[in-house]
């Protein structure tokens, strides 16, 4: 079939059990993602960052070149520093690489927009991924081996361009760190799909402790979402805390001294004042100091912290590492954000927005103070050679008042 002169067409024509009508494929990397303020600049890996001298690192989607650069960068290859990896995207959204390049699953309505699939699990989401491969290579057959794709150019505009393909040519993320394992690259590939803008579910947590406990203790860890930011940065948090769990933290006194021989240098700041009790208006959660709404002392959280035994250290532990992981987004300064959007906002929409979004991200803080309780608890259990632990889903279950908090 020759190309057709109107590329809407091509669209409407689409047939593919993923790549299907309305769909289009819409580049990975688009101008202004890179945070040029990050040193070093690694090409192809936009908003490559390290947590201080932690083994923790957060990076945008990279394109395959991107990857081997970061992995040679730490040293992750067989002439290199022998440094083992363990690589986890948090991608909830089918990605496939084409000519190196990442592409990302969109609504052509909505080009800018993820689609979501919350709940969807690693296999499931692999198996999208692995059939939208397949619809490319069978749609590209039909047009002379190419496939339509979409680029975003600086103002922001959509161009669509077609892209030269072959079976060697397109890969699912699956398959590119399987190729770079071959190539000698000291990397392993996990995925633990999360929404995007959304706090982990109490499972991804677990997923995630069991991925970090059982790496071995020397091996780098490194996150990716789509711009190295939300859901990045919170995996770097939650690495943070399980490693230095793991390095000799027997209590949350001693977490400060092994930020301290870990030359993160972070002071110690005065414990959270008297608690309130939690108000039934969302305006009830949002202090008025600027030094409250800096320490994150929101009425949920407030409550949090007196019911939670432990929940006042915890709190200290987890606003410690959101500081050093804070890069590309500092949790509660994000928050405070939407705060002020939602009291300052004309725009009723705008207000809405800021709204969802705040709660989300209250909710996001909320669940890490939980878990940076829950990690000190079960300490022993989780980094013991035996597998019998109570899981986070599990703590938080046997916690029903932490839920009525929270709702």
């Amino acid at each position: 079939m020759s190309i057709p002169k109107e590329l809407e067409q091509v669209m409407k024509l689409r047939g593919g059990s993923v790549l299907g009508k309305k769909t289009i494929l819409k580049s990975d990397h688009f101008p202004g993602c890179q945070n040029k303020r990050l040193s070093p600049q690694i090409d192809g890996a936009p908003n490559y960052r390290q947590a201080d001298s932690l083994r923790v690192h957060g990076v945008a989607i990279p394109t395959i070149v991107g990857i081997q650069n970061v992995l040679k960068h730490i040293g992750a290859q067989k002439d290199g520093k022998q440094a083992r990896v363990l690589w986890i995207s948090l991608r909830e959204e089918p990605v496939v690489y084409i000519n190196g390049r990442p592409f990302v699953l969109r609504d052509v309505e909505m080009p800018f927009s993820n689609l979501e699939y919350t709940g969807i699990n690693r296999d499931r989401v692999e198996q999208m991924e692995a059939r939208l491969k397949e619809d490319i290579l069978m749609e590209a057959a039909r047009y002379g081996n190419k496939i339509l794709v979409t680029d975003e150019l600086p103002d922001g505009q959509m161009v669509d361009l077609w892209e030269r393909v072959s079976c060697d040519s397109v890969k699912t993320p699956l398959e590119v760190y399987e190729e770079l394992q071959l190539k000698g690259y000291l990397v392993d590939y996990e995925r633990v799909p999360i929404t995007d803008e959304k706090s982990p579910k109490e499972m991804d947590f677990d997923i995630l402790v069991n991925k970090l406990s059982q790496a071995d203790i020397r091996t780098e860890v490194i996150f990716n979402c789509q711009m190295g930011r939300g859901r990045t940065t919170t995996g770097m948090v939650i690495a943070t805390l399980v490693y230095l769990n793991r390095i000799g933290a027997s209590g949350f006194s001693d977490f400060f001294n092994v930020l301290i021989s870990n030359n993160l240098g972070i002071p110690r700041t005065n414990s959270i004042g008297r608690v309130s009790e939690s108000g039934s208006n969302v305006t009830d959660n949002l202090p008025n100091s600027k030094e409250a709404i800096r320490r994150g002392e929101y009425t949920v959280i407030r409550s949090l912290i007196r019911v939670l035994e432990g929940g006042v250290e915890g709190k200290r532990q987890v606003d410690k590492v959101i500081d050093k992981c804070a890069s590309m987004q500092n949790l509660r300064e994000a928050i405070a954000t939407y705060r002020n959007s939602i009291l300052r906002q004309p725009d009723e929409m705008k207000r809405e927005a800021s709204l969802s979004f705040f709660m989300e991200y209250l909710e996001r803080y909320y669940f890490l103070i939980c878990f940076a309780v829950y990690i000190h608890s079960e300490r022993a259990a989780l980094h013991s050679s035996s597998s019998n632990h109570t899981s986070f889903a599990d703590w938080m279950k046997a916690r029903p008042e932490l839920y009525s908090i929270i709702r």
